[in-house]
């Protein structure tokens, strides 16, 4: 009836306020709530890249092993002691690899947790995650519940099946809650002996002996990847693991350094400093950007760099134009270096006037829009160079020469939304790609240089 439904709709609402109160790294946060009276209440959560643990675990193409299960291990128990220590106690009630989400960095965090309310409305987690106490209707759901759904998540992990896959369900939740069956998922092939005691320790009949969150976070701090890495793959797939690893670094190597010296590089080759007679080298820096890093939380000033420049770096594969580096704000790339362009002005031109564009639809903070898009200056020239690798520890791509330097200038004096080049740059420019359109600036003074001609792109 309608007082029920008022009811039930004002102690969610009271629920997930509280929810949202509580915030870890290893559980997600939950951003609000969709109530419906004709469905049942949604929490609305943070979004993760990966979507769920379920998902890897089912993607074959997806090598599972000690290095990246160790760390999600870790975070679920974080997690889920954080719940349980919290005030008042929050209950999973549905812990399962599906309500594991894992982000861009495959870092796990505990979703869809808080089970009273749930529980109200209808839902009483999944029955195959489900302890026999709670499947015989002795008890609610405990913290010790919890832990021995956890014990089949980690069945789900190291055989990446579902629990009796192929069995009768509705036979095996009855074996399940028959004390003198005890009925459990077997350990699968190749889960490590600690990991198993682990999983047989979570899966006891007795509530009480089943170990308590806290103390299964503290028995994974003392595991290694090595104690957590399965041992079913046969010799073939280790060495398409190593091969698939030795295949990311070289690609890697590739993209920070020139094919050449990438190569010298990963042969242990000594890497001679080589001198171009004419490149052209850009530059952009975000307009305000002091100002918008003393605003913002520096997660978000992260993100605002990380979405605009994961923009850049893709033009910069499409213009076929080399990036050295970023400082802060500034994106710094260059042209005819990596290997011969003909067009290598004519061609920073294109860039900058893409480039411009795709800043134009970045906003500064996703979550506050009123704040705007991201604006840019641009700036570059053409002429001489030396580059070098500095350094053996991290070692970097470095360009040498009064040619970066006035390039620099080309950007810091700039206004914003504009693109500026040398007088060098724009006779380049007008013999390599007459299309690119070039608006005479004048003569203008440009520190340490004195009185410069500069374009407008």
């Amino acid at each position: 009836n309608r007082d029920e439904y008022a009811r039930l709709k004002a102690d969610f609402i009271s629920e997930m306020r509280h929810l949202s109160k509580l915030r870890h790294p290893c559980i997600t946060t939950v951003m609000g709530a969709v109530i419906h009276r004709k469905s049942e209440p949604m929490l609305v959560m943070e979004y993760m890249d990966h979507g769920s643990l379920y998902d890897l675990l089912h993607n074959e193409s997806m090598i599972v092993d000690g290095e990246l299960v160790l760390p999600i291990l870790k975070d679920i128990t974080q997690g889920v002691r954080f719940l349980h220590a919290a005030n008042p106690q929050v209950i999973h009630g549905d812990l399962k690899s599906a309500n594991v989400l894992v982000d861009s960095k495959f870092r796990a965090k505990v979703a869809d947790f808080g089970l009273s309310q749930k529980k109200r409305v209808g839902a009483t987690g999944t029955p195959l995650w489900m302890a026999p106490e709670l499947l015989r209707g002795e008890s609610e759901n405990t913290s010790a519940s919890d832990v021995y759904s956890f014990g089949i998540i980690l069945y789900e992990v190291y055989s990446r099946k579902d629990p009796y896959a192929g069995e009768d369900h509705l036979e095996v939740l009855k074996l399940v809650c028959d004390p003198k069956v005890n009925k459990r998922p077997p350990v699968p092939k190749g889960c490590p002996a600690k990991v198993a005691a682990l999983m047989t320790d979570c899966l006891v009949e007795a509530p009480d002996a089943r170990p308590t969150f806290e103390e299964l976070d503290l028995r994974l701090k003392r595991l290694d990847v090595e104690n957590v890495d399965p041992t079913m793959q046969n010799f073939s797939m280790q060495r398409k693991k190593k091969e698939q690893r030795a295949a990311r670094n070289e690609e890697l190597l590739y993209e920070v350094f020139p094919q050449h010296v990438a190569e010298a590089l990963r042969d242990g080759r000594k890497v001679e400093a080589e001198s171009f007679d004419c490149v052209t080298v850009f530059f952009s820096d975000i307009v305000g950007y002091t100002t918008i890093s003393s605003k913002l939380h520096p997660r978000k000033v992260s993100d605002m760099l990380d979405r605009l420049y994961l923009k850049f770096d893709e033009l910069s594969t499409e213009h076929d134009v080399f990036k050295i580096e970023t400082i802060g704000d500034a994106y710094i790339c260059v042209t005819n270096l990596a290997h011969d362009q003909a067009d290598h002005a004519a061609r920073i031109a294109r860039f900058s006037i893409d480039a411009m564009q795709a800043s134009n639809t970045t906003l500064i903070d996703q979550e506050d829009p009123s704040l705007g898009y991201v604006k840019i200056r641009v700036g570059f020239h053409s002429g001489p160079i030396v580059a070098d690798v500095v350094g053996s520890r991290s070692p970097k791509y470095t360009l040498f020469g009064d040619t970066v330097n006035t390039a620099s200038r080309m950007e810091s004096h700039s206004l914003p939304l504009r693109i500026q080049c040398s007088d060098r740059s724009a006779e380049l420019i007008m013999a390599q790609d007459p299309s690119v359109k070039l608006l005479s600036r004048g003569k203008i003074a440009i520190k340490g240089k004195g009185e410069m001609q500069t374009y407008w792109v």
